[in-house]
């Protein structure tokens, strides 16, 4: 293998992960503006509990997988079938769970249409177990091209296929439209496995046997699986009690359009710039712990941050300032629902959640540092404790006719900002941040450079055509500013173009 394989391959694995964030934004989108606000509220009741069972059959089975892998040359596709055992067990218990279940966590979240969907999607989870092992295979051997294809390839035929059939089948009710979007994500499964195993013929046949502990497998995945299992966690019992406690004041289906809107249209939006922190948690993040590295973590760390910072500080500003704009251009009409402007109601979440942006960014990073200096309890006690406080507020506030849904996009924000104000005072205690205040001046004056041509741009017009001339010209002046104001140094320059 060549000395730069294995940074080439991450770098791959995260433009493959950018790349099928960016078709899975679009599809969320525009899904949004097929289904309507209250489509897109049923459509959302089912993916927390789904996502849970999706994270207990698969989280951290690729990472220790590949792991065993590293310790078994020679013996990799051993490894290999007897993890299918293993995982294949699990998912065929979760997915018995998932069907058994099904009605009775339609009428927990009080709509009993929605356990058709439950009963689509089981089969996938057997599907997406069995892709973890082999993408755990591949990145044992360092070979991240197999796991890049298929998750582009995954996320493209859903955006398609998902798009394609929902439109077809609005015409003949909402819900056979949601059925066409969850038909879609078992295809997508299924071309996502076909390709992995294409891929994994070609691989050289092996029949020495690999001695694999079950016991080794899960002292990788259960940190992994107790972290990514919290906010799966969350959203299932978000799906539950944010609906059943905007019911005290609303009905259940106008309870279930309110959710929609926070949790579907603007929760699509407020994750965008993470497309970008999870490439940079991939490509500079994954051995921070290293000393061998050209440049040291404090360094590695410091520059994420920036460039976090340039991404989101922009995208908080538009959200901020203009979020009727954006939401307008994005879903048009389609979220007004029950004689009530929806398109209105997601403007004020949207700039309510806006804030919550920058914490939700730098958290990802802040998350996979400590992770990368084996502090991963900390991360889960941190988590947990923003989740809490999510709900306590949640509780408290939901049921007001004052706040309604409002009180969930300030109890989401709330958690960003604790879990990672929390991580940031860890991080403190580990590495040694450098953001000079050369670097603030510098990202404010081109954010106010950005500014003002948007705004006077949008000032021309209210058609969604120069909402869209006007964001493009942002962006552009923006990039310039920062080139012209020279935003990285030398050294920095020179470390981005290390990891490139």
């Amino acid at each position: 293998m060549k000395k730069n394989n294995l940074m080439s391959g991450a770098l791959i694995l995260s433009i493959g992960g950018v790349l099928a964030k960016v078709f899975s934004a679009i599809y969320r989108i525009g899904l949004t503006r097929i289904l309507g606000g209250e489509g897109i509220g049923i459509y959302q009741l089912v993916f927390p509990f789904y996502s849970l069972c999706v994270v207990l059959a698969t989280a951290g089975l690729p990472m220790a997988i590949s792991k065993v892998i590293s310790k078994n040359r020679g013996k990799e596709k051993s490894v290999v079938k007897k993890c299918m055992i293993f995982t294949s067990i699990i998912s065929l218990i979760i997915t018995f769970i998932l069907l058994t279940c099904s009605h009775g966590l339609a009428g927990l979240q009080g709509n009993k249409d929605i356990a058709i969907c439950y009963v689509i999607l089981a089969p996938t989870i057997i599907l997406v177990s069995a892709t973890s092992v082999l993408r755990g295979y591949f990145q044992g051997r360092h070979d991240f091209t197999p796991s890049a294809v298929s998750n582009i390839s995954e996320q493209f035929v859903k955006l398609v296929v998902g798009l394609v059939l929902s439109l077809a089948l609005l015409g003949v009710s909402v819900m056979a439209s949601i059925v066409g979007a969850m038909i879609s994500i078992v295809i997508s499964e299924v071309i996502s496995i076909f390709v992995l195993l294409v891929y994994f013929k070609k691989e050289p046949k092996s029949d020495a046997q690999a001695k694999v502990s079950i016991k080794e497998l899960m002292k990788d995945i259960a940190p992994i699986t107790l972290t990514n299992i919290i906010l799966p966690i969350s959203s299932f019992i978000d799906s539950v009690l944010v609906v059943n406690l905007l019911s005290v004041n609303f009905s259940n289906q106008l309870s279930v359009f309110l959710y929609g809107l926070e949790s579907g249209a603007v929760s699509s939006l407020v994750s965008l710039p993470t497309i970008f922190s999870f490439a940079i948690a991939s490509v500079i993040l994954p051995n921070l712990a290293k000393s061998e590295h050209k440049f040291n973590k404090n360094e590695k760390i410091s520059i994420s941050i920036k460039i976090i910072l340039i991404i989101a500080v922009p995208t908080v500003l538009c959200f901020l300032l203009v979020p009727d704009r954006v939401i307008r251009l994005l879903y048009g009409s389609r979220l007004n629902g029950f004689n009530i402007a929806g398109t209105a109601i997601a403007s004020q979440l949207l700039a309510i959640s806006s804030l919550g942006v920058v914490f939700l960014s730098i958290n990802q990073i802040y998350s996979s540092s400590l992770q990368a200096i084996d502090e991963r309890y900390v991360t889960i006690r941190n988590i947990t404790i923003g989740v809490i406080l999510k709900f306590v507020i949640e509780l408290i506030f939901l049921p007001s006719k004052l706040l309604n849904i409002y009180a969930l996009a300030v109890a989401n924000t709330v958690c960003y900002v604790t879990t990672m104000v929390l991580n940031h005072m860890e991080i403190r205690e580990n590495f040694s941040l450098n953001i000079s205040h050369v670097f603030v001046g510098k990202l404010l004056i081109s954010n106010s450079v950005m500014l003002i041509v948007l705004l006077s741009v949008l000032s021309i017009s209210d058609t969604w055509s120069n909402t869209l001339l006007a964001l493009i010209c942002g962006v552009v002046f923006y990039f310039f500013s920062l080139f012209y104001f020279k935003i990285f140094d030398r050294k920095e320059k020179a470390m981005l173009k290390y990891k490139v």
